[in-house]
């Protein structure tokens, strides 16, 4: 029994240590970054002060943005030190694995859930993207444990931790805090059907709420600007399709798989899909088999938690405002993993071990695959940001970059890779603030002298008489040219 321990814990560290190496690969071949990210390097600019006033305009609450701070202010801010930040978000849930998942559910739980989190292809870039959804992952993840604990326990110690990190998640991302309301809920619920006191979910309920009061005005003040505007629209059928998928494949559809071609991804995703769904049917009969199982009733409550936060905000999303974008459900993975996790060891005791393994097996495949696929993704928009700094920088290039206000993602990215140069957006009668960025807004393009102008390549600007295009480089996102502006004679 000892020996057997000890190769479950050597295989445990074995998955880690591979899990954070292709982490720590994809951080060191990624030399780019996309608008959102951008933004993140730009808000490490500012002042902790300046961070709570920027992000109450933004549709994101701070905490990830502080955290960061503080770990650039002691490593650097390069792009590297900020990707190991969003790595540690994953390495935390893989501690969560060996700690409070191994106590209150054992070895295989453990080693199951630590697997199922290295083989996700989804935490390859999340777990290098220089965003909080790591970190919201994990603050869920750990205050859904803990809300657990407290079915078990019922102690003080385990009511304080559920509410600290149920605090952090709120202040992370407002999916997290759909998914603690969703925690809290389903506690209430849970001690209510077994006519148990629920004096003290409902008192670390309100010292949740006491702690999130500096942010209510913020939260409401948001809730209203996404009401009147927001990016996102309604799901079609294909946007659905990829929240069914998008934990196995692209983050969104312009990156893909590269490696497979759009028929050999399908048809992988297809099987991967339909033998999760004969584990579902499977899950619903051991559970009518099995009722006083308590590994079953755990799994079925933080299954709960992601079904019911999905629930929830398409919910909104129909009713209301569209809410429902599929990378903001990561926010929920980590409990989803671990419900699974638990169901997986129950099911492998059953005939459906064939079926566990066969998942396991298209699970490396899709793991592997996105791990090349990463490569090859990075190596083409490394490829790309190195001809637009050559371009900029060789040609001794203008101080003024302008750009119109559909290319306003590529002026930001731009105004982070040259941050000596000021950046102009061509916007007349434009109100918008665009901080973190230093980028100001201008009535009209210049009548004389040479400007760089930045176009994005589905939306590109006709210039009238008077302008003359003196060289150009074109990416497959964007689209630079060096302009002269004469006088009309």
């Amino acid at each position: 029994m000892t020996f057997t321990k000890n190769i479950s814990r050597l295989a445990t560290l074995a998955f880690i240590l591979i899990g954070f190496l292709s982490l720590l690969y994809n951080n060191f071949i990624n030399q780019t970054f996309w608008y959102d990210e951008a933004y993140t390097i730009a808000m490490m600019q500012h002042s902790f002060s300046d961070i709570w006033k920027i992000t109450a305009m933004d549709v994101h609450p701070p905490l990830y943005y502080f955290m960061l701070k503080l770990f650039t202010e002691l490593f650097g801010d390069s792009l590297f030190t900020m990707r190991i930040f969003s790595n540690l978000g994953i390495i935390a849930c893989y501690l969560l694995g060996i700690f409070p998942i191994k106590r209150l559910f054992g070895d295989k739980v453990s080693f199951t859930f630590i697997l199922l989190m290295v083989l996700m292809p989804i935490n390859q870039y999340l777990g290098v993207e220089i965003r909080m959804y790591s970190w919201a992952m994990f603050f869920v993840l750990a205050s859904s444990i803990y809300g657990y604990e407290t079915f078990q326990k019922k102690m003080l110690i385990s009511y304080s931790k559920m509410t600290f990190f149920a605090i952090c998640a709120a202040y992370t991302h407002y999916y997290a805090l759909i998914a603690i309301f969703s925690i809290f809920l389903i506690l209430i619920i849970y001690l209510l059907r077994r006519k148990k006191t629920i004096v003290r979910p409902l008192l670390f309920a309100i010292i949740l709420l006491l702690a999130y009061i500096p942010w209510i005005p913020i939260f409401a003040s948001q809730v209203y600007n996404v009401h009147q505007s927001f990016w996102v629209e309604i799901p079609t059928s294909k946007d659905i399709l990829l929240f069914c998928y998008y934990f196995f494949s692209p983050k969104e559809p312009s990156h893909p798989y590269t490696i497979f071609s759009i028929w050999s991804m399908s048809a992988t995703l297809l099987i991967t899909l339909g033998l999760i769904l004969s584990v579902i049917v499977l899950t619903v009969r051991l559970h009518m088999e099995d009722k006083p199982n308590k590994k079953l009733r755990a799994a079925s409550y933080f299954i709960l938690i992601f079904i019911s936060t999905i629930i929830i905000t398409f919910a909104i999303t129909f009713i209301i405002k569209p809410i429902s974008v599929p990378r903001y459900a990561s926010c929920m993975l980590g409990s989803l993993v671990l419900g699974i996790s638990i169901y997986g060891v129950e099911l492998y005791k059953t005939k459906a071990k064939p079926i566990i393994i066969a998942i396991l097996v298209m699970l490396v495949i899709l793991s592997i695959a996105r791990l090349f696929s990463e490569r090859a993704y990075y190596i083409s928009q490394n490829k790309e940001f190195a001809e637009m700094k050559s371009y900029i920088q060789t040609k001794d290039m203008p101080l003024k970059v302008i750009a119109p206000l559909e290319s306003y993602p590529s002026l930001a990215k731009l105004s982070i890779l040259f941050p000596r140069k000021e950046y102009l957006l061509f916007s007349p009668n434009d109100n918008t603030n665009y901080l973190p960025f230093e980028i100001k807004k201008k009535e009209q393009l210049p009548s004389i002298g040479q400007f760089i102008l930045v176009q994005s390549v589905n939306d590109t600007t006709q210039l009238s008489d008077g302008y003359t295009v003196k060289s150009k480089l074109e990416s497959t996102e964007i689209i630079i040219s060096l302009i002269e502006a004469t006088p009309k004679q």
